[in-house]
């Protein structure tokens, strides 16, 4: 892309910065890794990414000011904006989120053009008409409703709040302003600026709110700074790429000192949103609300394929059992606990050092540092749980290592007992080492969580008398395709079974005989193919199984 070429010319070695521009400029945001994008996003900047109201605000800001320098009327200059900013929307690839903006603005700047007096409430109403005429289900885009509930309640309230700000510092109302001289009138210009920053940032961020809270579960105070701070650098960010494009043709040398001097913005601008995103209570994430019934205890199983990853709500404390590979971590994993609302995870369980099963564990440890470490002391040929080993004991992290027999408290309704394995335990593949905890929920409720062990697993169980009998059986596939024996079902006495199930490897499914045989004795099966995550929910002696995908609900049965 020529555009995405001069602004990184001799920006080579800094694929940060490239990433950066290339979204605050061209609105790429699929070139923007999600490191770098969720700090932004913390801190309530990441609009900076998407080709909208500030940046097509800042180009017509820009062409004011030079229509200014050129001393050019007022209706002139709007006769030259208005395409100007349709070709700027043009330019950046015609997002929906650039046209609508380019028509706010431009409905906006129309009313110079005709002489006549600007309504924002009334401009604002007609960009909205006009763009509902050309597409109707743009009502129901979040971008839609997030660009107007801004601008709409800066509209309202910016004024307002100014005003407000504005009296704390004002100076006396019968003094001339004339008589304002030297520091104190910097001071008082200043402060005005000020308050017109924050009262826009205040507005702003209030009228997002509630769609941020509906959409991402996500509240971030600490916007109102980062904002304040962040703004103002990328209108010169901004100003600076423009230029560059416009010199690339003409002058590339010019071209490239423009980059070079962007390079020292975009630097400042990724390393203060940074510091904002690790101020505590910068940001906090807010999960759905549970009308009503607070359960004791809640369980989420989820879909990550062949791996596992299943969470733990009970008395405020979240647990992971597992946290899925790298990949199914950053995808899915990361993403439902900022729904569910977990700004702080208790503890996590490494049952094996399968990679699919822990492989997400160092990202998972960055964003939660402060998580309680559970490992399986069984020694394993893993290269994934070796380098994870390693890099704990370089960060000097205390991990407990829980075998058979060791019971620890998830908190004071929920208790969980290692069964397998032994201490010291060794087997050929990790699959035969994998840990089978058995949970308690008070007062009568059991869960038996046997991640990908296989029948030679439950034959052990099933010789040391280790007492399996549970409500519930959550179990994946091992790697030889043969786990859950009648013997072993026979001992559990599930109601229920929620398996791990994917077409490739051919292992990792279910097979049809197999699930004929849980039907046959009377046990209920969700197979994660076909349900996806499930969500348990335990209340007194009862509970109740969720799938996410079909809706289906199973509840228990008195016995």
């Amino acid at each position: 892309m020529p555009r995405l070429g001069a602004l990184c010319r001799d920006l080579e070695n800094a694929p940060e910065v490239k990433s950066f521009l290339s979204g605050i400029v061209l609105g790429l945001r699929h070139q923007t890794p999600e490191d770098i994008e969720e700090p932004f996003q913390q801190t309530g900047t990441l609009h900076l990414f998407a080709v909208a109201g500030l940046h097509v605000g800042i180009v017509a800001t820009l062409l004011w000011m030079l229509a200014t320098v050129a001393r050019l009327s007022r209706k002139t200059a709007a006769a030259l904006i208005i395409p100007l900013l349709s070709f700027y929307a043009a330019v950046t690839g015609l997002h929906i989120s650039s046209v609508r903006a380019a028509t706010m603005a431009s409905v906006l700047i129309g009313g110079l053009f005709f002489e006549r007096k600007v309504f924002l409430a009334n401009s604002l109403a007609a960009a909205a008409f006009f763009i509902l005429c050309w597409n109707t289900n743009e009502l129901f885009s979040t971008g839609f409703q997030l660009s107007f509930a801004v601008v709409g309640a800066i509209v309202l309230f910016a004024d307002p709040f100014f005003r407000f700000l504005q009296r704390w510092g004002a100076v006396d109302p019968f003094l001339p302003p004339t008589l304002l001289r030297g520091p104190r009138r910097w001071m008082h210009s200043g402060y005005e600026w000020l308050c017109g920053g924050v009262s826009v940032s205040l507005a702003a961020w209030l009228g997002s709110l509630p769609l941020i809270l509906w959409y991402f579960h996500l509240v971030t105070p600490i916007s109102l700074l980062a904002n304040l701070v962040i703004v103002p650098i990328a209108f010169f960010v901004l100003a600076v790429a423009l230029l560059s494009l416009i010199a690339t043709p003409l002058l590339p040398w010019l071209a490239v000192i423009f980059n070079n001097a962007n390079w020292a913005l975009a630097t400042l601008v990724i390393g203060i949103v940074h510091l904002f995103a690790q101020i505590p209570g910068g940001h906090f994430y807010v999960g759905p609300l549970d009308w009503g019934k607070n359960s004791p205890a809640k369980i989420t199983v989820l879909d990550v394929g062949a791996g596992a990853a299943v969470h733990l709500r009970t008395n405020g404390r979240d647990w992971l059992f597992d946290c899925g590979s790298e990949r199914s971590y950053e995808r899915v994993v990361r993403e439902y606990l900022h729904w569910a609302g977990v700004n702080r995870l208790s503890g996590l369980f490494l049952t094996h050092g399968d990679s699919l099963h822990i492989g997400g564990a160092g990202e998972l440890l960055r964003d939660f540092p402060r998580a309680h470490l559970i490992d399986n002391p069984a020694p394993d040929r893993s290269f994934v749980h070796r380098e994870l080993q390693r890099l704990l004991k370089q960060r000097g992290r205390n991990v407990d290592e829980l075998a058979a027999g060791d019971d620890f408290r998830l908190s004071r309704k929920m208790t969980a007992r290692v069964l397998f394995p032994p201490r010291g335990f060794a087997a050929a593949t990790t699959d035969d080492q994998a840990a089978v905890i058995r949970l308690f929920v008070a007062p009568v409720n059991f869960a038996l969580f046997m991640s990908d062990s296989g029948t030679d697993t439950e034959r052990a169980l099933l010789k040391n008398g280790f007492d399996v009998h549970s409500d519930i059986l959550i179990k994946g596939q091992h790697h030889s395709g043969f786990s859950g024996s009648t013997p072993f079902l026979d001992a559990v006495r599930p109601q229920l079974i929620i398996a791990t199930s994917q077409d490739f490897p051919a292992h990792e499914r279910i097979s049809d005989e197999w699930a004929q045989q849980v039907r046959a004795h009377g046990i209920k099966l969700f197979r994660q193919d076909e349900t996806g995550a499930v969500e348990l929910k335990f209340s007194g002696n009862q509970w109740s199984a969720r799938a996410y995908l079909t809706g289906e609900t199973f509840r228990s049965v008195s016995r």
